[in-house]
């Protein structure tokens, strides 16, 4: 009989499981009953028009409109309407009259579309807070010149006009008269003066002029004609002077009445020292690089919009600037649009965000992966999808020809050695299969080729356009012996020739290029038996180790169609991906003479007859030919060197960059280029963007008014005048201070009428003592953390400078000191004698600072542990509120079809990632109810401050989704739980006997059994804290959740040991909270506790 039960009960498993298997594919099977839909010849046409992305360089598109300012106030685009909010603050007496703060020669500008309307928010999704950053290059555009759409012609911008000697030695540039900084300031040739003698020319900032002002190993100079009038002069014709100024944000960025406080030579040292000590920075040019991010609130700026409101948490936000320079052609003060909102996605979602149509207008690099899904989700997602030229090759990978030789490490020597041996490049070129990464990555729309100029553009070289990139495994083995690398281990990877272990590392940005075809290359180059690992790193950890030249291959992007703007792809100078310590000794002027001491840090000598030393000397010539023409010449000949020598490994040809547009969103260029060399899309004109439908939330519109009129700045930044501090006292502080005063007066109630309560409390302090012992142990744990990396790229560098940024860093983080007395430090112990703040720790609530931007952690943290408390309480209330009463029916109704259905569902539960369900829940919401269930609210409702009904129903649409699927898990194994503990009281003698004396049967179930049942429930509550944020990390980066788990996945990605370690904390806090919780629940539902029980 058992064994028949035992067989009949797996053959209905395995029955309910093959129909679970089947309905699941019929439902993501592909609809057969459709055929192909056919396409008329014209409807082919409209879409291979819509893909197309050629230009018109004959008829460009130029936005900018030339007028004649002495026609003065009678002309038609004299500055004289405004937006609506500014209007308001005009008639309150808050700010001066249109007029007066655009003045009387302002740009002139018309969007593709016309004339505008005023109001609205650019909705755009950002991969951190920090992404705000991109209103002061991509998002501004504030250069002397600008670029056109197609790139050329370049035409003024900031600058009024400009006029070119004809040896190219001398660039006079005219200034708008009347034109204001954001502050209401004017602007003048004092400001691009101090730029340049306080700056670029001053040793106390930079060792020496940037290469914008350097030609051939000369520095130019600048010169003040007059108030409005500047004059660039260089030893030597320099033809790219005005093309890389339409990219030298600097030059006009520098308001000389603001910055002049904090300069290290001449700034008021009171000031100084203020804020040197209050964000704990190293030193006066740290203090001065600090003032000059473009997450100042107070800094003044040229930009359309402005960060104004300091937020450690998103959505952040640019306002409109009161001051902006440009109208349009009937006097209308531009922007249009009234701020841009900033909304936080991981990287691996803003696809999936894009195709929602959560984005005004927006590009993401990857979203030719969702191609398909993109063009079928315009209409329900209300978007459009332009296609852009594209600048950008989205995946190369950088070998490291300059790769740090440590003698510590001897496999270094090895590395450099191969790295800088072409045959070994050419061999791992000729080893990647390209076509099959475009069939897989690229939907076959790209051709394998190098990072070179495309076929149809003025420096297109055959013999570099298909230099190495056939796929041809047996010629990369070839290579590879030739080189000596003929020994193998026992896993067919090959051997350095000594016969050691050889590993290489390809370095990726997580929030940049993301993984992309990372592992298709590795593989490949597996299959050819050279090992290489991936690692997925913070942009900031990528960086740093770039620049410390610790890594051995890295993967960016790339460009090679304008060689004038990014000649980076094949000469190492500036920021150049593969031979970054070449790059420095160029910059440094090595080419011309020797390099002084004090500026030699991290510079590395090519030899003589090295072919970059070559291209190097090449590019100074091109850089001072007179003629286009001669200029082509001589860049193809360091074209032909990269074809020879490999420099870089590029997949495939450039695909159009798709742009996300609403369906409102006007003046966005049909076709225009898109590329970083140009600061797209500010080629396009983005202060003439604009919504059809504006709408702004009157919360929101005076919030854009308070944020206008007066800045707030970061909490531990010091107050100046006109400007204000974020407090944080802020509702999610208030409620956090009111949970705390609740919880611990009930724990005192409770410890002083039940003695084990008290007793627990007493644990909890060894508890959290070993804890935080256990913590502190990781945070040092690691080598080679981000402040490792930090300091010697700092000690490669070598300078004043960085030398005295690492004494900083080292009393910082209390290096060099005992372990003893850095974790005393950590504790905040020296507190108790000092009472100084800067001795607080973790006892008086400073969790400490980030490694990576020396943030405090509490600052950075914000919000997201009340917000992510507030998720785990849903969450448990929603596992205990369906598991019971299941695991109760399961329990009193064993074996019935009930309970086999209820158990098969609950281990369909158990097995499902809740990062899977959650994926399946934003589909089936989006695809059946119309409801885009991302985020905690909708767009609309992300934008609009002011709570009302409508955004407290926009909350309950989206927040029951991470409650739901964090839940799910949890629910099926409680429900297998609350039956087993209920079944077994079911059975106990005391259940008999109270059956037998007539206690009606429900009673007898809710009074005992089912209380003894839920013990197991409450004692669990101390795991499900921690267990709920670290394992919905994932689940909040897939739903954009601003909680702990994707900030403490970001801090261990980017290494940063002392935020990931301050987190580790808070989920062990949040664990010991939890115990104690559950002790005071036991306390109410288990009477042998409070009769006695307790006290054994």
């Amino acid at each position: 009989m058992r064994l028949s039960r035992f067989l009949s009960g797996y053959l209905l498993a395995a029955l309910g499981f093959f129909v679970f298997l089947s309905l699941s594919s019929r439902f993501v099977a592909p609809d057969e009953s459709q055929s192909p839909t056919e396409r008329t010849a014209g409807e082919v046409a409209a879409i291979k028009a819509v893909r197309d992305v050629g230009l018109d360089y004959d008829n460009p598109l130029v936005l900018h409109r030339q007028v004649d300012y002495s026609t003065g106030e009678v002309a038609m685009w004299y500055p004289q309407h405004e937006a609506p909010i500014l209007a308001d603050l005009v008639a309150d007496g808050k700010l001066p009259p249109v007029a007066e703060r655009v003045g009387q020669e302002p740009a002139v500008m018309e969007g593709v579309d016309g004339i505008g309307r005023y109001g609205g928010t650019w909705m755009r999704i950002a991969r951190t807070p920090a992404e705000v950053r991109w209103i002061g290059y991509r998002g501004s555009g504030a250069t002397l010149v600008r670029f056109s759409p197609y790139g050329e012609p370049l035409v003024p911008h900031v600058a009024k006009s400009y006029t070119v000697s004809e040896d190219n030695t001398e660039f006079v540039f005219e200034l708008r008269r009347g034109m204001k900084w954001s502050d209401g300031h004017p602007f003048t040739a004092d400001d691009i003066l101090y730029w340049w003698q306080r700056e670029a020319n001053d040793t106390a900032v930079l060792s020496q002029p940037p290469e914008l002002m350097r030609i051939r190993g000369r520095a130019g100079r600048v010169e003040k004609l007059d108030t409005y009038r500047v004059k660039f002069t260089f030893p030597e014709p320099n033809s790219l002077f005005l093309v890389k100024l339409a990219r030298g944000l600097e030059v006009a960025n520098c308001p000389a009445h603001y910055l002049s406080q904090y300069h290290p030579t001449i700034g008021d040292s009171a000031k100084i020292n203020r804020r040197m000590e209050a964000r704990k920075l190293p030193g006066r040019v740290a203090t001065y690089t600090d003032v000059k991010d473009y997450l100042n609130p107070e800094h003044p700026r040229l930009w359309p919009w402005l960060y104004r409101t300091y937020k450690s948490s998103p959505p952040q936000t640019a306002v409109r600037n009161p001051y902006y320079w440009v109208v349009d052609t009937q006097g209308n003060q531009l922007p249009y649009i009234d701020r841009i909102l900033f909304k936080l996605r991981s990287a691996d979602m803003i696809h999936l965000a894009l195709t929602n149509g959560e984005a005004s207008m927006q590009w993401q690099w990857d979203l030719a992966k969702s191609y398909t899904l993109a063009m079928e989700q315009r209409e329900a997602g209300g978007f459009d999808v332009y296609h852009w030229f594209a600048g950008e090759n989205l995946f190369v990978v950088y070998p490291n020809l300059n790769r740090r030789v440590d003698a510590d490490r001897p496999e270094t020597a090895h590395k450099f050695a191969l790295l800088s041996d072409k045959r070994f490049r050419q061999a791992l070129s000729v080893a990647i299969n390209r076509q099959v990464i475009i069939d897989a990555d690229y939907n076959g729309q790209s051709v394998p080729s190098a990072i070179a100029p495309e076929p149809g553009t003025p420096y297109y070289e055959p013999s570099l356009y298909r230099s190495y990139v056939q796929y041809d495994p047996a010629e990369a083995n070839r290579l590879l012996d030739d080189i000596g690398l003929t020994k193998r281990d026992r896993e067919g990877f090959r051997t350095y020739s000594d016969g050691k272990r050889m590993v290489f590392y390809l370095s990726l940005s997580s929030d940049d290029t993301g993984i992309g075809p990372s592992q298709f290359i590795v593989d490949d180059w597996a299959a050819v038996g050279v090992r290489v690992l991936i690692r997925n790193e913070s942009r900031a950890l990528w960086l740093t180790k770039a620049q410390a030249l610790e890594h051995d291959f890295n993967a960016w992007s790339g460009n090679g169609n304008f060689p004038a703007l990014w000649p980076e792809a094949y000469v190492p100078i500036e920021n150049c991906g593969f031979a970054r310590g070449f790059a420095r000794w160029y910059a440094q002027g090595g080419l011309y003479g020797p390099i002084p001491p004090e500026r030699a840090g991290g510079c590395v000598e090519p030899p003589v007859g090295h072919p970059l030393r070559q291209a190097m000397e090449l590019y100074d010539r091109y850089r001072a030919a007179l003629t286009s023409e001669e200029q082509q010449v001589i860049f193809k000949q360091i074209l032909q060197i990269a074809a020879e020598n490999v420099w870089t490994f590029n997949v495939a040809s450039p695909q159009p960059t798709l742009i996300a547009v609403k369906d409102d969103f006007r003046n966005v260029p049909r076709k225009a280029i898109h590329t970083f060399l140009m600061m797209s899309p500010a080629n396009t004109g983005i202060e003439t963007y604009y919504h059809e439908k504006p709408y702004d939330s009157p919360g929101a519109i005076e919030q854009m008014k308070a944020a206008i009129l007066k800045p707030t700045l970061p909490p531990d930044v010091p107050a100046t005048e006109g400007s204000e501090t974020d407090s944080g006292l802020k509702l999610g502080s208030v409620i956090r201070f009111m949970l705390i005063g609740i919880i611990s007066l009930l724990v005192i109630l409770t410890a002083v009428r039940h003695p084990y309560i008290g007793r627990r409390l007493l644990i909890m302090i060894p508890t959290l003592v070993i804890i935080s012992l256990v913590t502190f142990f990781i945070i040092q744990l690691p080598p080679g953390d981000f402040l490792t990396v930090r300091i010697m790229q700092l000690q490669l560098e070598g300078n004043d400078q960085a030398l005295q940024e690492i004494e900083e860093l080292e009393r910082l983080f209390s290096m060099g000191e005992p372990v003893s007395h850095q974790y005393a430090r950590w504790l905040g112990l020296p507190w108790f004698l000092s009472f100084d703040e800067q001795d607080e720790g973790l006892l008086q609530g400073h969790m400490g600072r980030s490694m990576e931007d020396r943030r405090a952690v509490n600052d950075i943290v914000g919000d997201r542990i009340l917000l992510t408390v507030l998720i785990s309480l849903g969450t448990i209330l929603f596992t205990w509120a369906m598991a019971i009463p299941i695991g109760i029916y399961s329990a009193v109704r064993q074996y019935s079809i009930g309970d086999y259905i209820l158990t098969f569902i609950g281990f369909i539960g158990m097995c499902v990632p809740g990062f899977l369900l959650a994926l399946l829940l934003i589909f089936a919401s989006g695809e059946w109810f119309g409801v885009r269930i991302t985020g905690l609210f909708s767009s609309q409702y992300g934008a609009q401050p002011e709570w009302t009904w409508g955004k407290v129903v926009d909350l309950l649409e989206h927040i029951w989704v991470p409650v739901v699927v964090l839940g799910v898990g949890g629910t099926a194994s409680m429900i297998r739980i609350m039956r087993a503990n209920l079944l077994d009281e079911l059975k106990k003698p005391y259940v008999v006997t109270a059956r037998a004396k007539g206690v009606r049967p429900m009673r007898l179930l809710f009074k005992y059994p089912v209380r003894m049942a839920l013990n197991p429930f409450v004692s669990g509550i101390g795991g499900l804290f921690p267990q709920l944020v670290s394992g919905g990390a994932i689940v909040g980066i897939v739903m954009s959740l601003p909680t702990v788990g994707p900030l403490m996945l970001s801090s261990l990605m980017s290494e940063d040991m002392f935020l990931a370690g301050s987190m580790l904390m808070v989920l062990s806090m949040l664990g010991v909270l939890g115990t104690l919780a559950s002790d005071l629940l036991l306390l109410w539902i288990d009477p042998r506790i409070r009769f006695g029980g307790g006290e054994r």
